[in-house]
């Protein structure tokens, strides 16, 4: 069970912030380097968007001293507002690289793709762009069946600041920085 609050940092008053998104995910091991896990993003809920996720995290090889290990992870978002025409579908692949640091503290870096797939945007708009990148780098600490999860990410930096409505802090005038923080707890399986 795992739970994240963080996101695009972004003007509030007179303070840059991180959005305070909430997702609340669960991971179900099911072979020595498969699971599968599924997510609820709270935060949209309270604005009457259902933003739910499913997928797998398949690590094809494990870290060794300094080569890092890979964790492939495709997923399935899906968000609606309820009104006619709302719904969307995202395919989603996180790649990252892992480099374990002390028994079970990681580093890693990776870039998670999402794919657009519909023509128009939700203000009806055209929809230029179908591939969102989103490159990140982060640490995983684990103690006994806790594991706490500190992570930056720049939102889509191949993508220009123009008309994005809200004031945010990005790489010039291209991609939005963001902050996570997460926390999670180990039920069963023992603690790796």
């Amino acid at each position: 069970m795992h739970a994240g609050l963080g996101g695009p940092i972004t003007r509030v008053g007179e303070f840059y912030v991180p959005l305070p998104l909430l997702s609340l995910n669960y991971n179900y091991g099911l072979l020595e380097k498969a699971d599968i896990e599924a997510g609820f993003h709270a935060t949209q809920a309270l604005f009457g968007i259902m933003h739910i996720n499913a997928g797998t995290n398949w690590r094809p090889w494990t870290p060794d001293h300094f080569l890092p290990g890979l964790i492939v992870s495709p997923a399935v978002h899906f968000m609606t507002d309820f009104r006619p025409g709302s719904a969307r579908v995202y395919p989603v692949l996180d790649l990252n690289a892992c480099w374990k640091l002390l028994n079970r503290h990681y580093a890693y870096c990776g870039i998670e793709n999402w794919f657009e797939l519909t023509a128009k945007r939700g203000d009806g708009l055209d929809q230029e762009h179908h591939w969102l990148i989103a490159p990140h780098i982060g640490v995983s600490l684990g103690v006994k069946k806790w594991d706490v999860i500190i992570e930056g990410v720049l939102y889509t930096p191949n993508l220009h600041n123009t008309g994005r409505g809200a004031e945010n802090i990005g790489a010039g005038e291209y991609g939005i920085f963001g902050v996570f923080f997460g926390a999670g707890y180990r039920f069963g399986g023992g603690a790796r």
